[in-house]
């Protein structure tokens, strides 16, 4: 599958900060340590949505890609 626009650069900016990826159909899920991003794509460009668990407990859910970034920052 190749990827483009907002869903490639997020890729490369999880990667930049550590993160490990794997792909699941139109969902990216990033892994570090205990926390887990779930992020399900519409397109390339759109997210139609994210989950954030810490420790396996579910912490919070976004529609926003900005919100996304931030939790990739930690």
């Amino acid at each position: 599958m190749t990827v483009s626009g907002e869903r490639q650069a997020l890729r490369e900016f999880g990667d930049e900060r550590g993160w490990s990826r794997r792909e699941a159909d139109r969902a990216d899920v990033y892994t570090r340590d205990k926390v887990r991003v779930r992020v399900i794509w519409r397109g390339d460009e759109a997210i139609s949505g994210a989950s954030f668990f810490d420790d396996e407990m579910y912490e919070s859910y976004t529609r926003a890609l900005d919100k996304v970034r931030a939790w990739l920052m930690r």
